[in-house]
């Protein structure tokens, strides 16, 4: 590649990571708060403002739909910052956040790439995420099909439903439990008997709201 074209592409890539610093202090949010409700490692956005890293289309997708980020603006400065929405496509008090395929095993790790949907919820902030449940264990409280909403990094109170990890890279909802000093995870579903988590099991975030399609 000849050093002209080169220099071109780390000018552009500079310009795109400062258009994305500025949406993020203009939200208030620091790299942490803000590469997790992007569903990227805190690193990489710390690169791509830089201008070490050049933003994939999806990511600028997400910028889009999860901030009403104006593409033209974001990709060669023209027009406003923000698109112009209706007021009733984000009521007061509710968020776009990332619809992912499988529950995510790290907040270190969420790809933009498993993310298969953005939904807007209400009382819920940019840094939480949701996912489609699958089984019975949390049944009937949380049935096979319902949408989860997780709230990361908050610390879990006895009762709280939990997403948790194992050792073995596996995401799973529990009720969290403490009882005489130790901590236990029970399902919902009295088919399954409860267990103590090990050192190794992870939890990832607490259910802050599950939201269910009803037949009419």
């Amino acid at each position: 590649m000849c050093p002209e074209i080169l220099s071109e592409e780390i000018h552009a890539s500079a310009s795109i990571g400062e258009k994305i610093r500025t949406v993020r202090k203009s939200r208030k949010m620091t790299q942490k708060e803000f590469s997790v409700s992007l569903g990227i490692v805190q690193g990489f956005l710390c690169s791509i403002e830089r201008g070490k890293k050049i933003p994939s289309d999806t990511l600028m997708i997400a910028l889009q739909h999860l901030y009403g980020i104006n593409p033209d603006w974001l990709k060669n400065g023209k027009g406003e910052m923000f698109i112009q929405m209706p007021s009733t496509a984000f009521p007061p008090g509710s968020s776009a956040v990332p619809l992912y395929k499988l529950p995510p095993t790290s907040l270190d790790v969420m790809s933009v790439a498993m993310i298969k949907d953005f939904i807007c919820i209400p009382d819920i902030t940019a840094d939480c995420f949701a996912f489609e449940y699958t089984g019975d264990f949390m049944s009937p409280t949380i049935r096979d099909g319902d949408i989860v909403i997780i709230k990361p990094g908050k610390e879990a109170v006895s009762g709280e439903i939990i997403l948790l990890v194992s050792q073995w890279e596996d995401s799973f909802l529990r009720r969290y439990r403490q009882k005489g000093g130790e901590v236990f995870c029970s399902a919902d579903n009295s088919s399954y008997a409860p267990f103590k988590p090990d050192a190794k099991t992870k939890i990832i975030g607490i259910v802050h709201a599950v939201w269910r399609k009803i037949k009419i």
